[in-house]
């Protein structure tokens, strides 16, 4: 009986292996094109990077493309793909706490020339521009969540400057001291807090004509005390209310 010749077996990855790396390549392509033409949050789209570049290498040995490595490593395959997309969509990640920074100063600058240096605290936070109302006794009497007139005076001047930020998150946020708090309307701190931060939204959404998709409110209670609340002066800086504003398009805001 006649055996078979065996073929010659051939070293490296199987064929198939090359076809399906090339369309692998072409959906990366797809999807650079598809983040090309579409508004991209910045932190997501670095969170896609380093999916790509975490990933396990597939293709032990396969062929690269360019000067790039292997395709198995993912984005990397591209060379400064990062770089390269910034480029192309005229953005650089590394300006942008330099725009954060600018639009901070111009707040600022508005509460300064508005008088509002002892009522309102403003500071850059990551992606986000944080402002702080302070004299909790000139928003709210004591263990009561509606705005005074005063407070209504403050934020209908803050508003000419917030309406910038209609198109953006807003966030309200209010704070009390650890001293508790048992009513029939406020069982606790926390709904003291909520309450209070549903006012100040309230107002920018019913007397400003802010989006209420674009507007939240939260209650932190006496959890997130910004110091210590041994002392009336202490108790009285953690009695706050924040307005956080997160800021993804800073061109935008810069131009009006």
């Amino acid at each position: 009986m006649k055996r078979k010749k065996q073929g010659n077996v051939k070293k490296g990855s199987p064929e198939w292996m090359a076809t399906y790396s090339d369309l692998v390549t072409l959906l990366l392509c797809f999807f650079a094109v598809l983040f090309s033409m579409s508004s991209i949050d910045a932190e997501k789209f670095q969170a896609f990077i380093n999916s790509f570049n975490n990933s396990v290498n597939m293709f032990m040995g396969a062929e690269t493309v360019g000067k790039g490595t292997a395709i198995g490593n993912g984005i990397n395959q591209l060379p400064d793909f990062e770089i390269m997309y910034y480029e192309h969509l005229n953005m650089d990640p590394e300006v942008e706490g330099d725009n954060l920074e600018e639009l901070v100063q111009e707040f600022k600058d508005f509460i300064a020339e508005n008088g509002l240096e002892d009522q309102i605290a403003v500071e850059a936070k990551d992606n986000y521009i944080k402002l702080q109302l302070i004299d909790d006794t000139i928003l709210f009497d004591t263990g009561q969540a509606e705005l005074k007139v005063d407070a209504i005076g403050i934020l209908e001047i803050l508003s000419k400057e917030l309406i910038k930020y209609r198109e953006n998150q807003i966030k309200i946020e209010g704070h009390t001291d650890n001293i508790p708090i048992n009513t029939e309307k406020y069982p606790s701190n926390w709904y003291l807090s909520s309450a209070r931060a549903i006012s100040v939204a309230e107002y920018l959404i019913e007397e400003q004509g802010f989006d209420p998709k674009k507007i939240s409110a939260d209650g932190r209670g006496e959890y997130s005390p910004i110091v210590s609340n041994d002392t009336h002066e202490g108790r009285a800086k953690n009695r706050r209310v924040e307005i956080y504003i997160y800021v993804d398009e800073f061109d935008e805001i810069l131009a009006e």
